[in-house]
C-alpha cells in the first residue's frame, strides 16, 4: 500500500491508552467511528468497500459484549451474574472468554488470575480516596480470590462464595477478537481498531504501533513496532494509578499479596494474532518479570516488549528488528 499518499495516526487520550497505530489511507471509501465502551475509547478506523457500516457495526458489536457478557456493573451480563449468584448459565462468548482466560490464569500459575475483583475494587476506593486500603480487609478479599475457585461445566459456571470474576484483562482484546470476525465478512480491505490498550491490525501490509512513554502516556512514544497484522495489548504503571507520597500505586496487582506488582517494570507490550491472547499476556508477563515473563510469551508463540523503570527496552528474538527506539531516554538491551 503506497505510504507517500497519506498517514492516519489512530491515539487513544485517555490515561487507559498505551499505544497507536499509525498506517496508510489510500483515496478510497474509509470510514472512522468513535465510542466509549468497557471504560475506555474505542476507535474504529477502515478503509475499503461497506466501510462506514462495518464501523458502525463493530462498535455496536463490543457494546453488545460489555452489555450482555462481560461487564461487571451492567445487570443483564453473564459476569453480574455469576458474582452476584456464584452461579450462571454462560453465552458462548462468555464461555469463551472465560475457558481461555483460565488456561492462562494455570500457565502463569496464576500470576495472571481474572478473580482478583474484590481487590482491585479496594484499590479503586484507595485511588478515590487516596489512601492505602486496610491491610485487613485487603488479606481477606486475598484469600477470598484465587482462579481455582472458578468451575465451568458445560456452559454453567460456578464461583466459590468470596471470589468475583473481573474481564478487564481480557474483555478488550477480545472485543480486538470479535472485530476481526465481523471483517472478515465484509470487503474491508485495511482496519485498525483499538479498543484502549489494545489495538487490532486488519490487512495486508504493515503497520506502525507506538508504546507510549511511561512519563507522559499516549501523548508520546518511546519507540514504535513494524509489525504485519495481528494484535497488540501493552499494560502500564501509568494507566490507572494514585501517587501517595513519594510512592506510585498502580492497577496491576500480585495476586499474592494485593498490592501493585513492584519488580522494576513500567510496562509489557505482547504481539499476538490472538486480541484476548495479547491483553492476558501484557498483565502475565508483567507480574512474572522479565526472565519468566519473556518465557511466557514464547511458549505461546507471541513476541513481547519489557520496559524498565531505569530505561532498559528488552525484547522478544522475534522483535528484535522491528523496532526502532525514539526516546534517547531509553536503551534497547
Amino acid at each position: 500500500m503506497p505510504k507517500k499518499i497519506l498517514i492516519a495516526v489512530l491515539c487513544c487520550a485517555v490515561a487507559v491508552a498505551v499505544a497507536a497505530a499509525v498506517f496508510v489511507m489510500p483515496q478510497f471509501e474509509k470510514s472512522e467511528n468513535t465510542d466509549f465502551l468497557m471504560n475506555t475509547v474505542v476507535n474504529a478506523r477502515l478503509e475499503g468497500k461497506g466501510s462506514e457500516e462495518t464501523a458502525k457495526r463493530i462498535i455496536n458489536r463490543i457494546s453488545e459484549l460489555e452489555n450482555n457478557c462481560f461487564s461487571r456493573t451492567e445487570e443483564d451480563s453473564d459476569i453480574y451474574r455469576l458474582n452476584k449468584e456464584y452461579s450462571a448459565n454462560l453465552s458462548e462468548e462468555t464461555k469463551s472468554v472465560l475457558l481461555k482466560a483460565l488456561e492462562v490464569c494455570e500457565k502463569s500459575s496464576g500470576a495472571f488470575d481474572i478473580t482478583l475483583a474484590a481487590v482491585s475494587d479496594l484499590w479503586n476506593e484507595s485511588g478515590q480516596s487516596k489512601a492505602l486500603p486496610d491491610s485487613g480487609n485487603l488479606q481477606k478479599a486475598v484469600e477470598a480470590s484465587g482462579f481455582e475457585k472458578l468451575s465451568i461445566n458445560g456452559d454453567n459456571a460456578t464461583l466459590q462464595t468470596g471470589a468475583g470474576v473481573d474481564l478487564g484483562s481480557v474483555g478488550k482484546g477480545a472485543a480486538c477478537d470479535y472485530a476481526r470476525e465481523l471483517l472478515e465478512e465484509t470487503e474491508v480491505s485495511r482496519a485498525v481498531v483499538s479498543v484502549g490498550g489494545s489495538i487490532l491490525l486488519y490487512g495486508e501490509g504493515d503497520f506502525t504501533v507506538g508504546i507510549a512513554s511511561p512519563e507522559k502516556g499516549s501523548s508520546d512514544y518511546i519507540a514504535t513496532l513494524t509489525l504485519p497484522s495481528g494484535c497488540v495489548s501493552t499494560s502500564g504503571t501509568y494507566e490507572r494509578y494514585f501517587d501517595l507520597g513519594e510512592k506510585r500505586y498502580h492497577h496491576i496487582l500480585d495476586s499474592q499479596t494485593g498490592y501493585p506488582v513492584d519488580n522494576g517494570l513500567v510496562s509489557v507490550t505482547v504481539c499476538s494474532q490472538d486480541g484476548l491472547l495479547s491483553d492476558a499476556l501484557s498483565t502475565a508477563c508483567f507480574v512474572l518479570g522479565i526472565e519468566e515473563g519473556m518465557k511466557l510469551a514464547l511458549d505461546y508463540g507471541c513476541q513481547a516488549v519489557f520496559v524498565t523503570d531505569n530505561g532498559e527496552i528488552h525484547t522478544t528474538d522475534g522483535l528484535e528488528n522491528l523496532i526502532d527506539v525514539t526516546d534517547s531516554g531509553y536503551t534497547l538491551v
